[in-house]
């Protein structure tokens, strides 16, 4: 069993239509005075948990059953002295069930996985060899929303869409835990790939070549039901109550949300390994991999070929334009045997590499586009007074999510210089520097944005009506090539080979990462705040961490008395392992629950603006000591309150909410989440079995994983 925990609605913040309360009642409502619920939002109330625990949070344990089968077969037949030949088969299925936020809602995913390969090889010469494969693969998903149906169609708030996707919505409420069944769902996904490679190896004098291809034919297909049940958000509880919403999406399609993509890529590489000198090896190759252009099977593709002018959709097969027609790819690599003694060794190498056949799941969120679906965002309507909600006919549709038609080619610069040397002790030490730039990297930005006035220092300023660069459409979730990055790191190996029963490595890695936010359309970082000015959002990237240190060892006891007999078998054969981890935590990115700057990216719905730091404020002072104290009433934080730990991890009295029409001048993931440690312990037995043969043995192992039962925390 597990627990979730949720910032819940407090009691004394219900009631029934037309009820007024104030925040002495209702802490939760924070600087608002007091509301009037509305009509329309007062039976939702009822439906959300009830706080057990302090400070408004509720808690309830959950399961999460699981299954799964995997089974897999392989032949290998020798033909010849010069052929031989294998084939295998895998497959693999499972579902499990994922509770969301309250236990009435459910994500019930599953899956269906399918591999086959032949294989065959044939020796021309004893330097000349030859590997030729063949392989299929069929992946299959789903996800399906379990509650979505939990209430009466009176609560939904789109209606007219397919049975299987209707329901209630997703609500987010600033401040509180999103309610409601999971977004995109149903959406099935089946990915078929057809695989040909050849590999030819071929070995003269000093060269050691290797000429080969691959070619994979993909097929795709999708389907995009999000947001089919609507996605409300409020800007916070006194919003919810009052039904003000900030946002509000909705998606009414014409006809199927399904499509099937189709693409070929095609890659050839050479490559030549020099021994230059008995102790200096170099490794000089060029790989050129492309793909043909997605096409979309029924002719349903809905891209805006330019988001400046075009004032309709172009539909048709092609997606984009292709950006991998140039993808040459070179590759450079050295060994050096300083003293040609074995015991020292330098190791560098460069590359380029290209990112290519990793867009479905963008091509998946271009679905809901005129003129065959309906997508309307609408930022700041009027208060709620029916459902289902009425979206204005001046944003109907006028919303749109796709791929860049000119996208540039995702790729990224990678090099790396090391310095090996053996120990006593049958012990080596690595020492390396390994780094990588990235450019063109996959980012979910605004494509049509909205032109703020410029103040005479310079700042943006939104009035919330601002005119779009394209007036014939309001909001483009454009997924394009904008990012990029930069990898510093040092990381250091010490490892010692198995001798008198003990074997050991220890690695540590010291690096930085910088980039711009990254999205590829399933998960990342979001868009950036202002898609003009990519200097705003560069910082360290979410997934950094400074600092990372991995130990594992086995140690087996050695024999105490003779072996052979009762004693011998209890007492022999004794040994144990363990695996220390280490690192600091990941980077929080501090940010506002609504679009206060106004700038309706993505309509308001997905972006949330970041904060002002206070006057006087320093970045490493947020997450530790104690807070400066904010606040009045039942919402207030004391000054004096420690930082740090998993009641107040930092302080949200070093963020003020600057004037709205701004920027935040907060920075980009400026905040650190709670680092990891963790020991895991094994403790095992080996008994003889000599009729197994003469290493044949029986094992019983006992393992314990967090024998320290340190708890670690998630990122707040």
């Amino acid at each position: 069993g597990l627990s979730q925990v949720l910032n819940a609605i407090g009691a004394g913040c219900r009631g029934s239509a037309g009820t007024t309360i104030t925040n002495t009642d209702c802490p939760q409502l924070g600087s608002t005075r007091s509301v009037t619920i509305s009509p329309v939002m007062a039976p939702f109330l009822p439906h959300f948990n009830l706080p057990n625990q302090p400070n408004n949070q509720y808690i309830y344990p959950h399961s999460q059953p699981t299954g799964g089968n995997w089974g897999q077969v392989r032949a290998d037949q020798t033909i010849s002295d010069d052929d031989s030949l294998f084939g295998r088969y895998t497959i693999n299925e499972g579902a499990q069930t994922q509770p969301l936020n309250y236990a009435e809602f459910t994500r019930i995913r599953s899956s269906k996985d399918q591999f086959a390969t032949v294989s065959e090889s044939h020796i021309f010469s004893p330097s000349l060899l030859n590997t030729f494969r063949v392989s299929f693969s069929r992946i299959t998903q789903k996800n399906e929303a379990g509650g979505q149906k939990l209430l009466g169609e009176e609560f939904w708030f789109v209606r007219g869409v397919p049975d299987f996707a209707a329901g209630l919505p997703i609500i987010t409420i600033g401040g509180l835990t999103d309610w409601g069944p999971q977004t995109p769902a149903p959406n099935p996904y089946v990915k078929d790939t057809w695989t040909f490679s050849d590999d030819l190896f071929y070995t003269r004098g000093r060269h050691a070549l290797k000429f080969g291809t691959l070619i994979n034919r993909y097929k795709y297909q999708l389907e995009d039901n999000a947001r089919l049940r609507g996605e409300a958000r409020f800007p916070n509880l006194a919003g919810f109550l009052e039904g003000r919403l900030s946002n509000i999406v909705v998606v009414v399609p014409k006809r199927s949300m399904q499509r099937n993509y189709r693409h070929t890529i095609f890659g050839f590489y050479a490559q030549d390994d020099i021994r230059v000198r008995d102790n200096l090896t170099l490794n000089l190759g060029l790989r050129y991999e492309f793909s043909t252009e997605f096409q979309e099977k029924n002719g349903l593709a809905t891209p805006i070929v330019d988001i400046l002018k075009d004032d309709s959709i172009t539909p048709g097969k092609t997606v984009f334009k292709n950006p991998t027609l140039r993808n040459f790819s070179p590759r450079f690599g050295f060994a050096w045997d300083v003293r040609g003694d074995g015991r020292t060794a330098i190791r560098g190498g460069f590359g380029l590499l290209y990112d290519v056949g990793n867009l479905a799941a963008n091509l998946l969120r271009g679905i809901p586009n005129p003129p065959f679906t309906k997508q309307s965002s609408v930022p700041n309507p009027p208060p709620l007074t029916a459902l289902p909600f009425a979206v204005p006919p001046g944003v109907a549709g006028k919303s749109l999510r796709g791929m860049d038609y000119n996208i540039q080619q995702p790729h990224m610069l990678q090099y790396n210089l090391t310095v090996e040397r053996q120990l006593p002790g049958e012990m080596a030490l690595t020492v390396a520097y390994v780094g990588s730039r990235g450019l063109n990297l996959m980012q979910t930005t605004e494509g049509n944005p909205t032109v703020p006035q410029i103040l005479p220092d310079g700042r943006k300023y939104w009035t919330g009506n601002d005119p779009r660069i394209n007036p014939h459409w309001n909001d483009y979730e454009m997924y394009t090539g904008s990012a990029s990055s930069r990898y510093n790191s040092l990381q250091i190996q010490l490892l010692k080979r198995l001798s008198r029963g003990l074997q050991f490595q220890s690695s540590y890695t010291w690096s930085r990462t910088f980039n711009e936010p990254q999205d590829s359309g399933v998960g990342g970082e979001g868009a950036p705040m202002d898609p003009s000015n990519s200097k705003l959002d560069r910082g360290v990237a979410w997934f950094d961490v400074t600092h990372n240190w991995r130990v594992n060892a086995i140690y087996r006891l050695p024999d105490l008395i003779p072996a052979g007999g009762v004693a011998g078998t209890l007492l022999n054969g004794w040994g144990m392992s363990g695996i220390l981890s280490l690192r600091t935590g990941y980077p929080v990115n501090p940010g506002l629950s609504s679009n206060r700057s106004r700038s309706n990216l993505l309509g308001g719905a997905s972006i949330k603006d970041r904060p002002d730091l206070a006057p006087g404020v320093k970045v490493t002072d947020i997450t530790q000591g104690v807070s400066r104290g904010c606040g009045t009433g039942g919402g207030s934080i004391p000054a004096g309150t420690p930082l740090g730990d998993r009641w107040r991890w930092f302080d949200p009295c070093a963020f003020t909410l600057g004037p709205v029409g701004f920027l935040g001048n907060a920075g980009r993931n400026i905040l650190r989440g709670p680092g990891m440690a963790n020991v895991d312990f094994s403790l095992l037995k080996d008994f003889p079995m000599r009729f197994l043969g003469e290493s044949g043995r029986l094992e019983f192992r006992a393992e314990v994983f967090n024998v320290l039962n340190r708890v670690n925390f998630s990122d707040p």
